[in-house]
């Protein structure tokens, strides 16, 4: 698996996917290894080419919580993607007897999908607590912002097989992108950064002062199994000791022992009560997942692809639709809802504005949704998202970057799709990305071929003049070479997006 083939895998289970990216690594990724290689050129001809400080945004998080990340450009989207794809096999260090880690690998030189690797590892974890009379879980707190740069640095230049200059390299582009800051380098929401904090864990795993039975770990979720309790509290305090050596600390409020207080929400939770009624008890699956991994990476919520349909009577139906609208639930029962009426989505259209609303971090789920409702619902869900967009209802840029999304994928046929799209625009004033995915959108009607025009004159080198540029892939050759001939001249990266638009197939 090269970069072009890694990122293709990844896209859809980014945070934020920009399709310039997709657009530059589907069918210029000569041009962006070119400008790489200048940059990590030891020619003093080169020395003015770096990596970009990149643009730094928020994705969202149950119970509005944010998770601080950044939208890589597509040079350093190409860089990243390359340098683990080259050295993948590195990653794939066995770990010893009774010591197990799941994700965020390749097999067979394909990355793993994010979904079986967390079944397997929910698998181990039943099976584990069947077998040992005691366990004790708990995971790292705020472990991606926390990482310090030379830790990884010195990690990842003594993998097997890395050689001297792609360790430089990794190190002088996590230094680059992060403005030279040593700490909250490390990109997330994509795979071969997540590769990158699975393996630097993998410590704990090589570790033989743990006596413990078993260990699993799910990135930073850490799973220890034995039947003497004594010595799972001496591995506990042994890996904090190890954790500590590199700034790391454990979430005291995720430390569970032996299952206490593991079902506490759902012990007092009337509605969880009830939709494990309603569902007849089988909602074990969708137990809050772990912080190591993302609702995102399972882009129809919790179900796996191989799941039967959901198989529920009207009554049960409309009681979910109830409890959806409930100020009580919370977001993990919003998304087994959400899970369940995958099957129904013209009952969910009415609510699919307010979910939006209310639950940022279902996004996706949401895009998913929406691509399977009739045209008849669509245009219910447009005009409602159209409403969203206008209200006063505070809006965050992941939920106006994926309303964007869902106009593009699912809705340019609906008679609003138009004044969707410029609400968006309008409201994302402030918000970057959210502004550059708009922009992005190859329409030419709604007064957008004009927008661009003006953003392109303008000189700038940054993601919405990038996204106008790829925005132009519509129009006319000669008209859209015309606009983006002064847009190129601004910089070496305008010159390169502007190369790739004016060659697209």
């Amino acid at each position: 698996m090269d970069a072009m083939a890694f990122f293709q895998f990844d896209f859809s289970g980014t945070l934020f996917p920009m399709k310039t990216n997709l657009l530059l690594m589907t069918h210029h990724q000569e041009a962006l290894a070119a400008c790489v290689a200048r940059v990590l050129s030891t020619d003093p001809a080169h020395n003015a080419d770096n990596f970009f400080p990149q643009l730094r945004v928020h994705a969202a998080k149950p119970r509005s919580h944010l998770r601080r990340t950044v939208v890589l450009d597509p040079v350093a989207t190409f860089f990243i993607y390359d340098l683990i794809a080259r050295n993948s096999a590195a990653f794939d260090v066995a770990p010893p007897d009774g010591r197990a880690f799941f994700g965020y690998r390749f097999e067979a030189g394909t990355a793993i999908p994010v979904h079986r690797a967390y079944k397997d590892f929910s698998v181990a974890i039943e099976e584990n607590k069947a077998q040992y009379d005691h366990h004790v879980s708990f995971d790292i707190a705020s472990y991606f912002n926390s990482i310090y740069h030379h830790d990884a640095k010195n990690w990842f230049a003594a993998l097997p097989g890395v050689i001297g200059v792609d360790s430089n390299a990794f190190g002088r582009f996590f230094r680059e992108i992060n403005a030279g800051k040593s700490i909250d380098f490390l990109p997330q929401g994509i795979y071969p950064t997540k590769m990158i904090g699975s393996g630097f864990l993998t410590f704990v795993e090589a570790s033989g002062q743990l006596k413990c039975a078993q260990t699993l770990r799910f990135m930073d979720d850490i799973y220890l199994f034995d039947d003497d309790e004594a010595v799972l509290l001496a591995d506990f305090h042994r890996i904090q000791e190890l954790l500590g050596l590199h700034a790391l600390n454990i979430n005291p409020s995720k430390t569970v022992r032996d299952g206490q207080h593991e079902s506490v929400r759902e012990a007092v939770s009337a509605i969880s009560t009830e939709l494990s009624e309603l569902l007849g008890g089988n909602t074990s699956r969708f137990a809050a997942l772990p912080s190591g991994i993302d609702p995102d990476d399972f882009e129809d919520g919790f179900f796996d692809e191989d799941d039967e349909e959901s198989d529920i009577g009207d009554e049960a139906r409309d009681r979910l639709l109830e409890l959806l609208a409930d100020p009580q639930t919370d977001e993990a029962e919003a998304e087994l809802i959400l899970g369940v009426l995958r099957d129904h989505v013209d009952t969910l259209a009415p609510q699919v504005a307010y979910i939006f609303a209310r639950f940022p971090n279902v996004a996706k789920q949401i895009h998913n949704l929406v691509g399977e409702a009739k045209p008849h619902d669509r245009a219910i869900i447009c005009d409602a998202l159209r409403k969203l967009v206008l209200s006063d209802t505070y809006l965050i840029e992941y939920q106006l970057f994926w309303i964007a999304v869902i106009a593009e994928d699912h809705l340019e046929k609906v008679a609003g799709y138009g004044s969707l799209l410029l609400a968006v625009y309008e409201r994302s004033t402030n918000h970057k990305i959210a502004l550059a995915k708009i922009l992005e959108i190859p329409t030419q009607a709604f007064g957008f071929k004009q927008i661009r025009d003006e953003i392109l004159k303008s000189g700038s080198s940054d993601w919405p003049s990038w996204a106008a540029a790829m925005g132009t892939r519509t129009l006319g050759k000669a008209e859209r070479n015309q606009t983006l001939k002064y847009f190129a001249r601004a910089s070496p990266l305008n010159h390169l997006i502007a190369e790739c638009v004016i060659n697209l197939p």
